[in-house]
Formats: C-alpha cells, structure tokens, sequence
C-alpha cells in the first residue's frame, strides 16, 4: 500500500513531516515524498487528497468487553433523573426473560445528587431481575428481585471493599458499591463463548470507527484472554491489543502469574491489573482526609496493604508489568509506597491507572519513580460540575494534574476508560487541550494551568501509549520499520482550533497495512 498526497505526522524527529508513507508486509518501509516512497510499495497507491496521516491512535486505558456489553445494554447514559432510568428500563423490560441490564446512569447529574432506590424500579419491572451498572462501573443498583435472588436483605454485612448502601431502616436500597457489587454480579449467567466474541468483535468495529488502531486492556479475566487469544491466533483480531491480566481474580491471576507473559500477533498479554480504591462518583475513592459531601467516609481500599504488595511481588517475579487503578489521593500514595517497596525501578514502568487526585509531592515522587501516568482526559471534564464539592478545593491543586505530571517528568499515556466515558479520541484530544467540555464551559478551562499542548496530547495517544507497552520501537511513530498502525483524519489536530478536532472525520483506520475502516 502506497498513501500518498497527504501530510504525514511522524512523530519521528528525524523527520516530522512528509508527503507519503509506503507499507508493506504489515510494516512501514518507507516514509517521504511520492516519488521516495512509491519504489517501495507495489500494491494500492491512496490519494489522499490532502488528509492528515498520524500514527495510530492508541487508548492507554479502557475496556473492549465492558464496550461491547455496553453497546448491548439499555443505555441509561444521560438520564437527567432516576424517573428516567426507570422509564429507559421500563420501556424494553417486555421484549426478553431473565436478567436485565443496563449502563451508564449517574446520579451526581440528577436534581439533589441522591442514590437511587430498588422501590421505583421494582414497581417498573416486579418480576424480572434488573442489575444497573454506574458510569464508573463501580457502583450498581439493583430491584428487589436480583436482591432477592442473590440472598440480599438487612441482615446481610458489608463485603470487606464494599457498601451495600441503606436507607434510614436499615433495609439495602439496591445500590452496591464496589466488592458488594459481585453478592449480585456472581449469580448473573456468565456470557457463552459465541456472546463474548460477538461483543469483542463488535467493540472493536466501534473503536475503529473513531479512529483508534488499538486499545490497552485494562483488566481481562480468564475466559475474555482466552477469547482474545483464540481470535488472535485466527487473524480475526482487527485491533492492537495490550492486555492486562485481571490481578484480583485468583482463578485468572494463578494460572496466568505461573504461565508468565505472552506475546500474539495483534495480542500482547504482559501487564497485571489491580485495583486499590473505588470511583469518586459513587465515593469509593481512597482519601486521606474524609469526603468535603459526606463527612466520615474516606473512600474504601480493595486490599490490605499486605496482600496489596504481596500480589505486586509475585506479578513482578513473574515477568508482568504492573498497573494500579488508583483515584483518590491515598490510593496513589499507598500506591508508589508499594512500588517502592517491592523495589520496582523505572525500567519496570509501572503504570499508575487514573492518578486522578493526588497530593502534590507524590506527583513528583511518582515521577522520580519512573511511574507511568496512565490518565483519561474525559474524566476532568465529565467530573467537572461536581467534584470541587465532593473533595473540597484544597485537594484540586493535584487533580487531574496532566502538566504536573509533565513538568515532573514522567510519561504520560492518555486513554478514554470506554465505556464509562465515550472511545472517541478526537474527545479526549478536546479535553486535554481545552478543559472544557463540548460547549466550551467553562471560559478558559477548569483549573486551566493543567491544560496540555495539541502536541503533548496527541503524544499521549501515540508515543506515551506506545512506551506505556514496551512498544516505543514499533509503535507511536510513522518510521521505516514500525508496525503499520495509522489514523487517517480529514484535519490536523496539531494545527486547527481545538473545537475543530471535534468535528474531525476518521478516513482510515489502518492496523499491520490492513484497513479496519474506510470513512472515505
């Protein structure tokens, strides 16, 4: 394949610009004008017509599966109001039998910020269990019928890492956080293998749609590596996949931690995935200082700190990368307390999943340490309305802290955490650059000193990706050698109004010289 009458951002400092890219055998063997590149590639020439060719656009954290399943759910995102999840649910709870789900309802955006109650959707559905996972994915609220069926009533205790949230009798309200959520998730039939493969293949299509050539993991368990390995190994895998081992299941970490690191031809399996804390919507999240909303409460922390850093040796020992979910500010800390103290060092690159609120001196300490921010800018702008009064504006000097982490720095790889916000990476582009959401609000950005250059943003996506995977010699870069792995837009982002990358359309998504979308 030859592209060619194009503006070609390399990304190699060799030569930042060109005209044409030549592939061949899944790789790119030539990067310059036309008349250089053309010796080298007998097959399809692709005028381009102008368009702007980058290196493929990769999202640093995220869920394939989790995006799938979504896009086979009732879509709750949006809902304005527990009234209207229940309508949403309602309205589709006719057309099927047994267990039904749904994603994305988010009560910080409903008029007084309230959980929802299991009444008003078990008077909606009676006889059907219903399981309504949060946008965060870390909280669920469920009717009295998956109540009854998973043996929830008052009696029933807290899980250690989990709430079941109560009402003023003391009687569960539906909603589960974090580990509670599995007394319910554990009696939902698991996906056939046919269901699984069907909502992998049909993520990956919505991610090649929106110009992403690949995707790290984030946290697989047993039956998902398996699903993607055998799609793999049949060349039916269309995007690039780093896949992170789920570190908190023991019958997927066990046999993965003895089996050690694999390697495929669109699969890569080399990085263990643990989760510290919760989320910051459903308060979760670790602090070391209480919620400013909800005085007394400081988040929950998903291992003790002893099984914490046992877990981080032994995925260590075993030849895997480690990657640490951590939101709140006393999960990051607990979090390079354990890299240090299993003496990981920088070329281990250890990745820090969200680093979403810290306290300033561990965003240097995390630097020094070689630490790898792992970080999605849709979150700040998605959390903008109301995270300021949920931890109070003295921990916002380091949330959310992207030129921090450069300044400090420190690697910084972007991602989206699809599905709980949009795999666009034209929107997390947006994001990084503007702090804004997509109306502009608000006026020159949400604590704006921690915007981040076009550049910068698109290196997060590109060449911090790359890094973030061991893959900085065959990814992120459009150079003689590297994997053919390209985003093709009708705009450079580097170049246009930050608004403008908005409305940018996806041509090509190509991943080893195969196209896995056309939008020509």
């Amino acid at each position: 394949m030859l592209l060619c009458n194009a503006r070609v951002i390399t990304q190699d400092e060799n030569r930042p610009v060109a005209e044409a890219v030549a592939i061949a055998k899944g790789r790119i063997v030539a990067v310059g004008t036309e008349s250089e590149c053309a010796p080298h590639a007998d097959g399809e020439r692709i005028d381009l017509g102008g368009a702007v060719v980058l290196p493929g656009l990769t999202d640093a954290h995220a869920h394939v599966l989790g995006l799938g399943i979504f896009l086979a759910e009732v879509d709750l995102t949006g809902s304005a109001s527990e009234p209207e999840v229940v309508e949403r649910v309602a309205r589709v709870a006719g057309q099927g039998a047994g267990w039904l789900r749904g994603f994305g309802w988010d009560q910080s955006r409903w008029p007084g910020g309230a959980f929802p109650h299991q009444r008003s959707l078990s008077a909606a559905v009676p006889g059907r269990p219903v399981w309504l996972t949060r946008i965060d994915g870390h909280a669920a609220w469920a009717n009295g019928e998956a109540l009854r069926l998973a043996g929830i009533d008052g009696a029933t205790a807290d899980p250690p890492g989990g709430r079941i949230v109560r009402d003023g009798s003391g009687a569960p309200t539906g909603v589960l956080v974090d580990t509670a959520m599995e007394l319910v998730a554990r009696c939902i039939p698991p996906f056939t293998e046919a269901e699984r493969e069907a909502r992998i293949l049909a993520a990956c299509a919505a991610c090649a749609r929106v110009g992403l050539t690949g995707v790290h993991d984030a946290g697989d368990d047993a039956a998902t590596l398996a699903t993607l390995q055998r799609l793999d190994a049949q060349g039916r895998l269309p995007l690039r996949i780093y896949a992170m081992v789920d570190g908190g299941k023991a019958h997927t970490f066990e046999p993965w931690r003895e089996r050690g690191p694999w390697q495929g031809e669109n699969l890569a399996i080399r990085c263990v995935k643990l989760l510290l804390d919760g989320a910051l919507g459903s308060r979760g999240a670790a602090f070391h200082e209480p919620y400013a909303d909800e005085p007394g409460n400081r988040g929950l922390t998903l291992f003790a700190p002893a099984r914490f850093r046992e877990l981080l040796r032994q995925s260590h020992e075993a030849g895997f990368q480690l990657a640490v979910h951590a939101i709140g500010d006393r999960a990051n800390t607990d979090v390079l307390d354990g890299f240090a103290a299993v003496g990981l060092r920088a070329a281990d690159r250890p990745r820090l999943e969200h680093a979403q609120i810290l306290r300033p001196a561990d965003v240097s300490r995390a630097a020094g340490l070689g630490v790898i921010a792992s970080m999605q800018p849709t979150h700040c702008t998605s959390d903008m309305p109301w995270v300021e009064a949920r931890i109070g504006r003295g921990r916002m000097e380091g949330a959310y802290a992207w030129r921090s982490f450069l300044d400090a720095g420190a690697c910084l790889a972007l991602g989206s955490d699809f599905p709980i916000e949009s795999p666009d990476p034209r929107k997390g582009l947006y994001a990084a650059i503007t702090r804004q959401d997509e109306r502009g609000h608000p006026p020159g950005g949400f604590h704006p000193h921690e915007r981040i250059s076009a550049a910068e943003a698109l290196r997060g996506f590109t060449t911090g990706a790359a890094f973030a995977a061991f893959a900085e010699g065959e990814l992120g870069r459009i150079a003689p050698g590297y994997r053919a792995d390209l985003t093709v837009l009708d705009r450079d982002p580097l170049a246009v109004e930050p608004r403008a990358i908005l409305d940018a359309a996806v041509l090509l998504s190509v991943v080893a010289g195969r196209v896995i979308h056309d939008g020509r």
